[in-house]
């Protein structure tokens, strides 16, 4: 009864309205005097109540003597306050978004979420605002409520990396995750989406299956997100293989080290690739773009070096991740094609 009440109060109804409709819908046809008897109450108030149940469409009158008075259906009653709450959140928005506000500028560092809703609607609209590409991690419950969102951002051409893991009561069933490309079975890890190298959102399931953490962080700070997206990698590469498709050319990526991969993959298949790395030049500190054929696209595990080699006008030509130091050119995005 408290929900519907709540739902109600949508349409401008009161309690004792709910308990009319609901009487109504158990009684079946009525009389007012019989609602009178029914409800304990006075009459004017069952009389005031009809009408503004009327009024909602909730109720039906039958014109007699006495008016006879029946309850809409439950789908029909639960339509029109799924219309009214549509009305209401439109609005809302409307006016939310016309308030506008100051131009955000810098980074934004790290921002805690201290609610269960909260904290999965972030991870949701992150995966929808991903435009280039996107790693997600987690365990087979977490990102089943996820699925369908991350098959949307693979459909409009992102690419979507999906690593999953299984905890105790909470098997991993590959058939779930069928229409994916790429996803990979871990051992471990933590809850964990990252879009675009921009923004990343973060959190750890300490309840086991029956519970989804409440608290967890959003991530907007260049350094975090490139450690977020390394412990990543990490696992990826030493996680089993469950779909796991060449990547589709032409292809852009913003994620440097997960770009190494997807390329040396690709030339030891024979595919021959040119590349195109938008970012700046290390030494001369300003920003630009580079372009070339691939010759190399390597990993070191032991130093860490991760780095691709152009062939441009006849030069070899270094590239880093973001943070490249030793390379010629910091690439912030990749974008390969066939030669």
């Amino acid at each position: 009864m408290e929900s519907l009440q709540q739902l109600f109060k949508l349409l401008d109804l009161t309690g004792f309205d709910t308990r009319v409709y609901v009487t109504l819908l158990s009684t079946g046809p009525t009389s007012p005097s019989r609602l009178v008897s029914e409800l304990s109450t006075h009459r004017p108030q069952v009389h005031e109540s009809l009408k503004r149940l009327a009024a909602r469409g909730l109720v039906e009158v039958y014109s007699g003597r006495p008016a006879i008075y029946r309850a809409v259906p439950p789908d029909v009653a639960l339509s029109l306050v799924g219309d009214e709450y549509e009305e209401l959140v439109e609005e809302a928005r409307r006016y939310l978004e016309s308030l506008g506000g100051p131009e955000e500028e810098g980074e934004h560092g790290v921002w805690m979420y201290k609610s269960r809703k909260g904290l999965l609607a972030r991870f949701a609209k992150t995966i929808d605002e991903a435009a280039v590409d996107l790693v997600a991690c987690g365990d087979a419950l977490f990102l089943s409520k996820l699925l369908p969102l991350l098959r949307d951002a693979q459909a409009r051409g992102v690419t979507v990396y999906t690593l999953v893991y299984e905890i105790p009561g909470v098997e991993f069933r590959e058939e779930e995750f069928r229409g994916l490309e790429k996803v990979k079975k871990a051992v471990s890890g933590d809850l964990m989406v990252v879009a675009d190298s921009r923004v990343g959102v973060l959190a750890q399931r300490r309840l086991g299956g029956d519970g989804f953490p409440s608290y967890g962080v959003v991530v907007e700070e260049p350094v975090l997100i490139d450690y977020l997206l390394q412990d990543f990698l990490y696992r990826w590469r030493r996680s089993t293989v469950v779909f796991d498709r060449p990547l589709k050319l032409p292809a852009r990526l913003t994620m440097f080290k997960m770009a190494i991969v997807e390329a040396s993959r690709l030339l030891s298949m024979g595919v021959r690739l040119w590349v195109s790395a938008k970012g700046r030049w290390v030494h001369r500190g300003r920003e630009g773009r580079v372009e070339g054929r691939l010759a190399e696209a390597r990993i070191d595990e032991t130093t860490g070096i991760a780095q691709m080699v152009l062939v441009s006008d006849g030069s070899r030509v270094t590239v880093g991740g973001p943070d490249a130091i030793l390379e010629d050119f910091a690439a912030s995005e990749v974008y390969m094609r066939g030669e």
